[in-house]
């Protein structure tokens, strides 16, 4: 009978390629759900208009942008991290998490505040439509002042992942897609 390897000692005691065999399909798999919240939004939005179809791909710059910064931050949030934990530092990883969930909450705020004041006049260098100015403000404001959710998942999948658990990254992404879901007919 093969014996479980410790998450955190699984870097030291299998080869690259058995953690790349058990990292990697988990992973694939949440960006894979990841990539198709836009789709999902695409497929309700153009059920109901071409302007806010229209409206919908003026913001997606945006939305890229709010992803590609909780996947920086990920990303170094990731790697120290497992550094501290590969140190047996487990006050330095701690401290490395928090700080992390400290900056995703900084970025949200910087989002906040773009979705609170901006989202219209952003709206308003792309488009003279009033209809597509308004609603594209609206949705804007909506998916930058809601991302939180996506921040907050990003710390807590980069922490899990950092740790070792491949599989909590995938649960907590299909969660974000299952509420996606429900939320974008409203």
């Amino acid at each position: 009978m093969e014996r479980a390897v410790p998450a955190e000692n699984l870097f030291d005691l299998e080869s690259v390629g058995a953690v790349l065999l058990r990292i990697a399909p988990p992973v694939m798999v949440a960006q894979l759900i990841q990539s198709l919240y836009n789709i999902v939004d695409s497929y309700f939005v153009g059920q109901f208009s071409g302007d806010g179809l229209t409206a919908l791909s003026i913001i997606y710059p945006i939305q890229l942008i709010v992803t590609a910064i909780a996947v920086g931050t990920g990303v170094g949030v990731n790697a120290l991290l497992s550094r501290r934990l590969g140190e047996q530092d487990r006050a330095g990883a701690s401290a490395v998490a928090m700080n992390g969930v400290f900056v995703y909450l900084l970025s949200w705020l910087v989002f906040l505040l773009f979705g609170l004041f901006l989202a219209r006049p952003f709206m308003g260098f792309f488009t003279c439509d009033p209809l597509i100015t308004d609603y594209g403000g609206i949705y804007l404001s909506i998916v930058t002042c809601c991302s939180v959710g996506i921040t907050m998942q990003f710390a807590t999948e980069r922490i899990l992942l950092a740790s070792g658990d491949p599989l909590g990254p995938m649960i907590i992404q299909g969660i974000g897609a299952v509420v996606n879901l429900i939320l974008d007919p409203l």
